[in-house]
Order: C-alpha cells, then structure tokens, then sequence
C-alpha cells in the first residue's frame, strides 16, 4: 500500500479546506485503490474526530485501509461509507487498548480538530487561541462518543445530517437529536467556565 507522503497530505489538506466534504461514489467494480485515494482523507477526518491524538493519525489511518485491503473482497453491505466507518471505529478502539497496556495514564482523549492556527496572528493572539482550542477539546472530551462524534463531523468537519447518519448508520432524525443536546452540552460547559473565571477575576 501506498503512504501519501508530507507535500501530499498537504495539497489534500488544502484540496479538504476549500470545500465542504462530501461522500464519494465509487462506480462499477469496487478496487483498493480506488477506495483508498477516494475515502483517505474521509477516514483521516473520523479517526480525529473519534479523539485520536494528532500524530497518531496516519499511522491508524494506514491500519484502517490494511483491514479494508484484506477485507473488501468480501464487502457486501452496500454502503461503503458506513462500512469504512466501522472499521475505523474498531481500529481506534484497539489503539486505545494498546495505549492504555502501554501508558495507564495516556488514554489517546484529546481531540485536535481545530489545531491548524492562523500564522499570521501575533505570538499573544496565537497562545490565547491555542489556550481556546486546548479549552474546546477539554470539553469535546467530556461529552459522550456518539454526541462528540456528531458535532465535529457536522460542525467543523462540514458533513451533512444525511452523510452523517449514512456514516453511523442511524435514521437523520437521530443526528438531529444527538448535535441538539451537544451543542446544550457545549452551551453550559462554555458557561460554566465564564462564571468560573469571573469569579477568579473577582477574587483577584
């Protein structure tokens, strides 16, 4: 299997960035190949938003499309998507095994979806965005999997509620319910916090 290199990831990255991601189609026979260059960077996009740590992300990607490799011959499902997801779902859930045999105390949590910065930002802006994104992912973490999973895909991901029931395999309505109590949930996080550091600001 081919890995993408650096300058390859990052023209995708940028291909990714200009527009909103959508599920690709994959007509006639379905071949490795071109399951692996359509759905890469779709795949990439859930393992981080599963809470994979940054820099184990392609490695697990590549893990991902070994088991696709070994086990799209057999592929009967009919929605591919879904069935990509579910293979990266258990991949990750087994790098979190390994992680926690290895270190009890890095269970692979944090969630850097929003980590790329504006380099054009002075060095005092750049810190106090990063304390906000470090912030942000302390609360991502503290929400359920299935609410967490629905507000990135949806909310900084670009994913439709069709595409995202279609991943998960759950009716649109459910997609609605869960990105409705996890955005309450992220609502009175943020607020809890703002009453905290005012009441730090006070004591001070």
């Amino acid at each position: 299997m081919q890995r993408w290199t650096s300058a390859q990831h990052e023209e995708s990255s940028a291909a990714w960035a200009a527009e909103a991601p959508r599920l690709p189609e994959i007509p006639g026979q379905l071949i490795f190949e071109n399951v692996y260059h359509a759905y890469f960077r779709h795949t990439v996009a859930w393992i981080r938003v599963l809470g994979v740590p940054e820099a184990e992300i392609e490695d697990i990607a590549q893990e991902v499309f070994l088991v696709v490799r070994r086990k799209l011959p057999h592929f009967r499902d009919g929605n591919l998507a879904g069935w990509l997801y579910r293979i990266a779902q258990l991949t990750v859930r087994n790098f979190r095994r390994r992680a926690w045999f290895k270190n009890l105390f890095s269970r692979g949590q944090n969630l850097d979806a929003t980590e790329v910065l504006d380099t054009s930002a002075s060095p005092a802006t750049a810190l106090e965005r990063k304390q906000d994104q470090r912030v942000l992912t302390q609360m991502l973490a503290r929400m359920s999997d299935k609410r967490r999973a629905t507000l990135v895909l949806f909310e900084i991901e670009g994913y439709s509620g069709q595409e995202i029931a279609t991943l998960h395999g759950v009716p649109v309505k459910t997609v609605w319910t869960r990105l409705h109590h996890a955005r309450k949930d992220l609502v009175a996080m943020v607020a809890a916090l703002r009453k905290q550091r005012e009441y730090e600001a006070g004591k001070s």
